[in-house]
């Protein structure tokens, strides 16, 4: 699952293939074997392929490249708060223009070098030169080094500037090393700040990390701040469902960074496998297309958000799934269950409600067939649909209450990318689109922003509502806009959540001491381990 929950977005989300190979076992053999591979002194991991290791230079940074990178700040499960990890503390000034982060000594990149706030300075002028997430912290003027401190000081307020910094795919690089190290070596041969360093990899095949040994953390979440014990980590890239589920519960692999949807029951009713939540936030909706002539009265896009039965979209859903409410999951920062209450009093599913909306607006059914028309014209519309399955059962539920309503919805289903693709050429009546984050102010970027024309009657109010939130320093204060822009975009009737979806990763629990949390924290700092470094079945 991508880190980097903004190329889910941009592709979205969610948006997840898993697949896993069989292997043979042995430490520095082609993969698995986790039952037996050095005698439980390598740890098997399955995750999607990587495409680097320069935290600034690629798209996409992958689940357990968290392992090779560390944040310079952690986020608590509970409140999202920012917690120490590279940076010991982190305090803004009252008018949020000036951020002062500190780094203490004593902590080491794997070739030996110790982390100087020079290179946090040097990570992030790199990042916002190269990155295509530079954007995300562009307020960051320019910076000052104190001691061990670095200040930062901000163009202007940016509400959403420090998140990035809770995420590994914004972290630290030694400064020599961006300054010495051309592009290409940079890709895969850069040391980022980690827990693990990459010690071989084979394109499309596997990875082998080592324990980086003069790694220390700041992190709360962690009880061993310290070198981790185990010492050898071999990440598996490719593959299929039915191995990947079969190869955990026999033993071949100790760590699955996702589990499939199809085998959460099986796994999870597995005593030898323990599963979790790991994810963060990520809805999927669709929107209607406001110029297409069946969509541009205000009442017939009501009609349709008043036909949705969440009840029915429910039993049509995976394990992974819930029916959602709202744009802003609670999983996000700012979140306020107002909006759901809000979005239930004015567009929960209605039938006959939507039926009156329907005639005011000129469709009945003049010829008995059970579908409504107006003007010689039957009411039938396309439902462009991404192709997994999730999607797809979604878009037929959203097909039967379009049936009950009186309209004949029609599916078409395609890979994610076109499915994007057509919202943003306007080639579309009904996208089906996904958007993953945890903080708010990049879904609000995005929601209707695809092609505003065809779904958003006012960019520019919603534009000016989201720019004026980005600068609140308050976080109630700005929650309570955040609030205001969700009810402006969903009055729209042009865009209607769905699915609250989450992920699952599991491994073996003979494995004691692996530290996750809900939003997609994954540690093995505390993994309990024997006086000869193994750490299955250790007492």
């Amino acid at each position: 699952m991508n880190k980097k929950m903004l190329a889910i977005m941009l592709a979205l989300c969610l948006t997840l293939s898993l697949g896993l190979s069989a292997c043979g076992g042995g430490d520095g053999g082609e993969g698995g074997g986790g039952g037996t591979a050095a005698g439980g002194k390598t740890l098997i991991i399955w995750d999607d392929s990587w495409e680097g290791i320069d935290l600034f230079q690629v798209s996409s940074w992958n689940d357990m490249q968290c392992l090779l990178a560390d944040p310079v700040l952690e986020t608590d499960p509970e409140t999202k708060a920012p917690l120490p990890g590279i940076a010991s503390e982190a305090v803004w000034s009252e008018d949020g223009l000036t951020w002062t982060l500190t780094f203490p000594e004593g902590m080491y990149y794997s070739t030996g070098e110790q982390v100087e706030p020079e290179d946090f300075v040097a990570s992030v002028q790199y990042g916002q030169e190269v990155s295509e997430y530079g954007s995300g912290y562009a307020c960051i003027e320019s910076m000052e080094i104190d001691g061990r401190n670095v200040i930062c000081h901000m163009s202007e307020f940016q509400a959403d500037m420090e998140y990035n910094f809770q995420s590994c795919f914004v972290g630290i690089m030694d400064k020599d090393e961006i300054d010495n190290m051309s592009k290409d070596e940079k890709l895969w041969g850069i040391h980022p700040y980690g827990a693990y360093y990459l010690d071989e990899y084979e394109p499309g095949a596997y990875a082998v990390l080592k324990a980086n040994p003069g790694y220390k953390t700041n992190s709360p979440l962690v009880q061993n701040k310290g070198v981790s014990p185990i010492e050898t980590i071999r990440v598996v890239f490719s593959g299929e469902d039915f191995t990947l589920a079969q190869g955990v519960k026999n033993g071949d692999y100790d760590v699955l960074s996702m589990l499939p949807d199809s085998y959460y029951d099986e796994l999870n009713a597995a005593e030898e496998i323990t599963v979790v939540e790991a994810s963060g936030a990520e809805v999927n909706y669709v929107e209607l297309n406001m110029l297409d002539p069946l969509f541009q009265d205000i009442n017939v896009r009501k009609a349709i958000v008043r036909a949705i039965n969440r009840d029915n979209l429910a039993s049509y859903m995976s394990i992974t799934q819930k029916p959602a409410f709202s744009l802003v999951l609670d999983k996000c920062l700012n979140y306020d269950e107002e909006v759901v209450t809000w979005y239930k009093e004015n567009y929960d599913y209605d039938l006959e409600a939507a039926k009156q909306l329907l005639a005011d607006a000129g469709w009945t059914d003049t010829d008995g067939d059970g579908f409504v028309d107006k003007d010689g014209q039957k009411f039938t519309f396309e439902i462009d649909s991404r192709d997994t399955e999730s999607a797809k059962k979604i878009s037929q539920s959203i097909q039967a209450d379009m049936k009950a309503l009186g309209i004949d919805a029609t599916i078409k289903t395609q890979n994610w990318s076109y499915v994007n693709q057509d919202v943003e050429d306007g080639n579309f009546q009904m996208g089906y689109l996904g958007l993953g984050w945890s903080e708010p102010f990049l879904l609000v970027d995005l929601f209707c922003q695809r092609n505003p024309e065809a779904t958003n009657p006012d960019p520019a109010g919603q534009e000016a509502m989201v720019a004026a939130a980005r600068k609140i320093v308050d976080y109630d204060e700005r929650t309570v806009a955040i609030t205001e822009i969700q009810k402006k975009l969903l009055d729209y009737c042009t865009i209607i959540p769905l699915a609250d979806n989450t992920s699952y990763r599991c491994w073996r629990s003979e494995i004691k001491g692996i530290v996750t949390t809900p939003t997609g924290g994954f540690y093995l700092n505390d993994v309990v381990v024997d006086d000869e470094g193994n750490f299955r079945n250790v007492q």
